[in-house]
Protein backbone atom coordinates (compact mmCIF):
# COMPACT_ATOMS: atom_id res chain seq x y z
CA UNK A 1 0.00 0.00 0.00
CA UNK A 2 1.45 3.39 -1.03
CA UNK A 3 1.06 6.19 1.37
CA UNK A 4 0.92 9.65 0.05
CA UNK A 5 0.09 13.09 2.52
CA UNK A 6 -3.17 14.73 1.27
CA UNK A 7 -3.93 18.41 2.29
CA UNK A 8 -7.52 17.13 2.18
CA UNK A 9 -6.81 15.18 5.34
CA UNK A 10 -9.69 15.75 7.94
CA UNK A 11 -7.54 15.94 10.89
CA UNK A 12 -4.46 18.11 9.27
CA UNK A 13 -5.48 19.16 5.69
CA UNK A 14 -4.97 22.52 5.01
CA UNK A 15 -7.26 22.50 2.20
CA UNK A 16 -10.26 20.80 3.77
CA UNK A 17 -12.86 23.11 4.72
CA UNK A 18 -14.86 20.65 7.06
CA UNK A 19 -11.62 19.56 8.54
CA UNK A 20 -10.05 20.25 11.97
CA UNK A 21 -6.81 21.29 10.57
CA UNK A 22 -4.70 20.84 12.74
CA UNK A 23 -0.74 21.93 13.12
CA UNK A 24 2.18 19.82 15.04
CA UNK A 25 5.25 20.72 16.29
CA UNK A 26 7.40 17.53 15.98
CA UNK A 27 10.41 16.47 17.94
CA UNK A 28 12.09 12.69 17.43
CA UNK A 29 8.77 10.37 19.13
CA UNK A 30 6.97 13.35 20.06
CA UNK A 31 3.96 16.01 18.66
CA UNK A 32 2.33 18.67 19.76
CA UNK A 33 -0.68 20.70 18.33
CA UNK A 34 -2.49 23.65 20.15
CA UNK A 35 -6.00 24.06 18.96
CA UNK A 36 -9.80 25.17 19.73
CA UNK A 37 -12.86 23.44 18.24
CA UNK A 38 -15.68 25.12 17.50
CA UNK A 39 -19.46 24.31 16.98
CA UNK A 40 -19.32 22.36 13.85
CA UNK A 41 -17.64 19.28 16.01
CA UNK A 42 -20.10 19.57 18.83
CA UNK A 43 -21.99 16.24 19.90
CA UNK A 44 -23.96 17.16 23.13
CA UNK A 45 -24.66 21.05 23.26
CA UNK A 46 -20.90 22.61 24.18
CA UNK A 47 -18.69 20.18 24.06
CA UNK A 48 -16.97 18.22 21.16
CA UNK A 49 -18.57 14.89 19.77
CA UNK A 50 -16.36 11.57 21.05
CA UNK A 51 -14.93 10.80 17.31
CA UNK A 52 -13.60 13.73 16.74
CA UNK A 53 -11.66 13.24 20.02
CA UNK A 54 -10.73 10.14 19.06
CA UNK A 55 -9.40 11.49 15.59
CA UNK A 56 -7.61 14.46 17.63
CA UNK A 57 -5.59 11.57 20.08
CA UNK A 58 -4.96 9.12 17.18
CA UNK A 59 -3.56 12.46 14.68
CA UNK A 60 -1.11 13.13 17.31
CA UNK A 61 0.14 9.57 18.02
CA UNK A 62 0.57 9.16 14.10
CA UNK A 63 2.56 12.23 14.02
CA UNK A 64 4.77 11.52 16.84
CA UNK A 65 5.85 8.09 14.51
CA UNK A 66 5.86 10.32 11.78
CA UNK A 67 8.16 12.49 13.79
CA UNK A 68 10.42 9.53 13.32
CA UNK A 69 10.33 9.68 9.32
CA UNK A 70 7.92 6.61 8.99
CA UNK A 71 4.45 5.94 7.41
CA UNK A 72 2.67 4.13 9.14
CA UNK A 73 -1.07 3.23 10.18
CA UNK A 74 -3.52 2.85 13.04
CA UNK A 75 -4.17 -0.92 13.52
CA UNK A 76 -5.29 -0.47 17.25
CA UNK A 77 -6.80 2.55 19.45
CA UNK A 78 -8.47 2.82 22.58
CA UNK A 79 -9.62 6.24 24.08
CA UNK A 80 -10.63 7.08 27.39
CA UNK A 81 -13.12 10.23 27.61
CA UNK A 82 -12.46 11.66 31.99
CA UNK A 83 -14.31 14.99 31.29
CA UNK A 84 -15.97 16.60 28.35
CA UNK A 85 -14.25 18.01 25.77
CA UNK A 86 -15.45 21.68 25.97
CA UNK A 87 -16.15 24.03 22.28
CA UNK A 88 -14.50 27.14 21.90
CA UNK A 89 -11.42 26.60 23.77
CA UNK A 90 -7.72 26.66 24.05
CA UNK A 91 -6.74 22.74 24.24
CA UNK A 92 -3.79 20.92 23.38
CA UNK A 93 -3.05 17.82 22.75
CA UNK A 94 -0.13 15.62 22.96
CA UNK A 95 1.19 12.49 21.52
CA UNK A 96 4.41 10.14 22.29
CA UNK A 97 5.93 6.97 20.67
CA UNK A 98 6.33 5.11 23.89
CA UNK A 99 7.85 1.67 22.29
CA UNK A 100 9.31 0.06 18.94
CA UNK A 101 9.65 -3.21 18.04
CA UNK A 102 10.77 -3.77 14.52
CA UNK A 103 6.90 -2.60 12.31
CA UNK A 104 4.93 -2.05 15.27
CA UNK A 105 5.10 1.48 17.44
CA UNK A 106 3.19 1.99 20.79
CA UNK A 107 1.96 5.18 21.52
CA UNK A 108 0.29 7.47 23.83
CA UNK A 109 -1.59 10.62 23.55
CA UNK A 110 -3.93 13.55 25.62
CA UNK A 111 -5.76 16.31 25.35
CA UNK A 112 -5.45 19.05 28.24
CA UNK A 113 -6.88 22.15 28.66
CA UNK A 114 -5.32 25.51 29.98
CA UNK A 115 -5.03 24.45 33.27
CA UNK A 116 -3.28 20.99 32.08
CA UNK A 117 -6.21 18.83 33.36
CA UNK A 118 -6.25 15.57 31.33
CA UNK A 119 -9.62 15.61 29.36
CA UNK A 120 -9.12 12.60 27.43
CA UNK A 121 -6.52 9.96 26.54
CA UNK A 122 -5.91 7.20 24.40
CA UNK A 123 -3.37 4.39 23.68
CA UNK A 124 -2.43 3.07 20.02
CA UNK A 125 -0.98 0.62 18.05
CA UNK A 126 1.23 1.44 14.50
CA UNK A 127 2.22 -0.36 11.73
CA UNK A 128 5.21 0.40 9.83
CA UNK A 129 4.38 0.74 5.79
CA UNK A 130 7.42 2.82 5.06
CA UNK A 131 9.88 5.56 5.51
CA UNK A 132 9.00 9.21 4.28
Amino acid sequence: MKLSSSDKCFACGKNNECGLKLAFDVKEGNAVSHFSLDEKFQGWKGIAHGGVVATILDEAMAWAVMSMGIKAVTVELSVKYRKPTPLNENLITVGEVKSVNRKIFRAHSKILNDEGMILAEANGVYMKLGVL
